[in-house]
């Protein structure tokens, strides 16, 4: 089933296009160009029909079940487009809520209710100006596209809940400025997915921490379900499907100014052996892309592991759990018996020198454990 909500047509509120790429020339749905921005590596296009509904004539919903606080468009009686929402109980939308209504919409989709003007077809950032005023075209699924099969929320966690909501990267400039200093095309490509989820809080997050730190290296945002499953070490609830997480490149920083950056931000750091991931999972996800939270659930912090093990050789290792992006990072600091610093060194596996006492290992920028040697 195609998306059942998306009016809204290009980007709205741009900037400037001084430092832009070469101008977009989109595609219709279904090609596929050279520079990812068509159907590879897992992206669909099977089922995209933007004049499909799912509402009866009268403004009702039925067959099919929906997510409580999820809008749908449907037709008013002096042929304008209204919305309508999503019962509390799931179980169908709501009357059409038209220009005139109390708390209905303004005509073109966007509500003048108690929403505070959120216009259900479309999803707004930061843009250029910092000032949350460009704004994308938004659709939502009463089932979601091929490649885009989301696990259920994780031990009940309502910032794992699968999304009800997408924006297609084929219809919007990747040149457009979501932030002052980051554009799409840096925080979500077609090649990973033609559909995406790029969070207007992890974004202002994202600028917030430039604007700390300097210049930084976006290496990956949004990767779709099936993209996701063809990494190696892919994790089945990576925050990367979710569209608030980023593995970045400082370039002005080092990690530990950078880990203080992140975690200032509300977010929290993982070093892995082959890039940096900062994300945003403790913060609300927004509710265009995952409809109304659930019933109340524990936002758990993620639970990191670590012990050091000594083999038969000497060698010691640091086994770790709960690193769900890859490979973490371990740092090895060797200490003699009046704590001087004998020795250090980043590496899977360490052999701590002669007169070695104590030594510490910090995996994952997460998890310290040390281990005082017998002699």
């Amino acid at each position: 089933m195609g998306p059942v909500l998306g009016l809204a047509l290009g980007v709205s509120g741009c900037g400037d296009d001084e430092g832009r790429p070469a101008a977009w020339d989109p595609e219709p749905p279904g090609t596929s160009t050279a520079d990812g921005g068509g159907t590879d590596e897992g992206d669909s296009t099977d089922g995209f029909d933007p004049d499909e509904g799912g509402s009866d004539d009268d403004g009702t919903t039925g067959g099919w079940s929906c997510t409580p606080g999820q809008f749908e468009p449907c037709g008013c009686p002096d042929g304008s487009d209204g919305v309508q929402e999503c019962d509390p109980d799931g179980e169908g939308f709501g009357a059409c809520e038209c220009a005139g209504d109390d708390g209905g919409s303004t005509g073109d989709g966007g509500s003048t209710g108690d929403d505070g003007g959120m216009n259900p077809n479309e999803v707004c950032y930061p843009g250029p100006a910092n000032d949350f005023t460009t704004c994308v075209p938004l659709h939502t699924f009463e089932a979601m596209p091929a490649g885009y099969d989301y696990p259920p929320a994780y031990m009940g966690n309502e910032n794992y809940r699968p999304p009800v909501a997408l924006i297609d990267l084929q219809e919007i400039d990747p040149a457009t400025y979501l932030a002052p200093n980051f554009q799409l095309v840096e925080i979500a490509q077609a090649a990973k997915g033609r559909y995406a989820i790029v969070q207007p809080h992890a974004v202002a997050s994202l600028q917030a921490l430039r604007d700390q730190v300097g210049a930084i290296g976006v290496n990956s945002g949004y990767r779709s379900p099936a993209y996701n499953a063809t990494l190696d070490g892919s994790a089945t609830y990576s925050r990367h499907m979710y569209g608030d997480a980023y593995d970045l490149d400082p370039i002005e920083v080092g990690l530990s100014t950078l880990e203080q950056a992140c975690t200032g931000q509300g977010g929290m750091l993982v070093e892995y052996t082959t890039h940096v991931h900062c994300d945003f999972r403790f913060d609300p996800v927004d509710e265009q892309f995952y409809g109304a939270p659930m019933a109340a659930a524990p936002l758990d912090p993620p639970h990191f592991e670590a012990t050091v093990v000594q083999g038969e050789d000497g060698r010691l290792s640091a086994p770790a759990e709960g690193f769900d992006e890859g490979m973490p990072q371990r740092r090895w600091v060797a200490y003699d018996g009046a704590g001087a610093v004998l020795a250090t060194a980043v590496a899977e596996r360490f052999v701590p020198p002669p007169g070695t006492v104590q030594v510490q290992v910090r995996v994952g920028a997460q998890v310290q454990r040390s281990l005082v040697l017998t002699p």
